[in-house]
């Protein structure tokens, strides 16, 4: 079909892909790597860029099972695309095999030009294994080993740069990222829930804001400008959010202040949504029913009661109606607003094709829940 048909519906295809995901059979896999390479070979690079980062999160079970039938298409997308290799340093490594080596040497290359603590971590780790070297040097003679000493200043030194590095902007943004991508890739509700209740506590903890909202850090908000757009849309209903958090079997609970959700205004404007939406499908089953009586050509003329209803939404613009049920958590109807918004607005569907993705995903989540 090309580009100029796959790149608009890419949010939708990458949802079925993911349910196809699920399917464990032998022949589902072979099946599952023809449609990825088709999938990624189809998109235009500006949509590649929106979706690479939750698309190799996602298809790594794939990439696991069929690392040579995958490594084509990855190498084209993700090292000789000039525009993706930006983002190569967020991406986790794919599955060791020889095919993919040169796609896990491109990312940690890129890891390594913006992340030298996350190495010198791992450094940590690998002295466990030689705990045992270690003692050794340590109590075989009455005098400390040079070595030991040397040891434990370097180590010293590594542990405050990495108590320094978890205030810092990129280690906020990376983590933030991480949560994302995991959110993005949970394949049920419980994961899916876990990781937007960790966003939330980030957010909240770091005060990750758009710059001059409510409760911002400078450091949060610097973060916040680091984010990519698509991030920030998944951020932005959790600022509003509350969460019960549920432990032991006294079912105790902590609960979050929240500004919107939880208090009588939100009720009200909630329930305002509601009655707009009632509004827009009664309208549109009046209209039918009164379109049904109707014969030949002539041009319908609505009821008068009917005439008033639709005046009334159609002064209410569906962009702005969109964003609202968005914000308010009310995902299906904002994905309704916007559908329609564009099919009425189309020379503007590229500067609302991310929201109208991520609206996407949010109704497909929440219908597999």
């Amino acid at each position: 079909m090309g580009k100029r048909y796959i790149s608009p519906v890419s949010r939708k295809i990458l949802a079925s892909l993911k349910t196809a995901l699920k399917l464990k059979d032998e022949e589902f896999y072979d099946i599952g790597c023809q449609a990825w390479t088709n999938f990624l070979y189809n998109l235009d690079e500006s949509t590649l860029v929106g979706l690479i980062e939750e698309v190799v999160a996602v298809m790594k079970p794939l990439v696991k099972k069929r690392p040579e039938e995958m490594a084509p298409v990855l190498t084209s997308v993700l090292v000789e695309t000039p525009s993706v290799k930006e983002f190569l340093a967020n991406m986790p490594l794919l599955p060791e095999d020889d095919s993919l080596s040169i796609i896990n040497q491109a990312i940690l290359e890129h890891q390594l030009k913006v992340v030298g603590v996350e190495v010198r971590v791992n450094v940590l780790h690998r002295l466990r294994h030689n705990q045992l070297a270690i003692h050794l040097l340590t109590t075989q003679s009455d005098n400390v080993h040079t070595t030991i000493s040397e040891l434990f200043s370097v180590i010293l030194k590594v542990l405050n740069e990495i108590h320094l590095n978890i205030e810092s902007e990129l280690f906020i943004v990376q983590l933030v990222t991480e949560l994302g991508r995991a959110f993005l890739a949970a394949t049920d509700a419980n994961t899916q829930t876990c990781a937007s209740y960790a966003m939330l506590e980030v957010t909240r903890l770091y005060g990750i804001r758009e710059s001059g909202s409510r409760e911002p850090t400078p450091i949060g908000s610097q973060a916040w400008e680091k984010l990519s757009y698509h991030l920030q849309e998944i951020i932005y209903p959790l600022l509003t959010s509350k969460y019960t958090l549920s432990t032991g079997n006294n079912r105790s609970s902590v609960t979050l202040p929240s500004p919107i959700f939880g208090s009588d205004k939100a009720k009200t404007f909630q329930q305002q949504l509601a009655v707009l939406d009632y509004l827009s499908k009664w309208s549109q089953k009046k209209r039918q029913a009164e379109s049904q009586g109707k014969k030949g050509r002539a041009a319908f003329v609505p009821s008068t009661q009917l005439h008033q209803v639709m005046s009334f939404l159609e002064k209410i613009p569906a962009d702005i109606l969109a964003h609202t049920s968005y914000k308010s958590h009310a995902y299906s109807p904002a994905l309704m607003h916007i559908e329609a918004y564009i099919k009425d607005n189309p020379l503007q569907v590229k500067e609302h094709l991310c929201f109208l993705q991520v609206s996407e995903c949010f109704v497909l989540k929440s219908i597999e829940r």
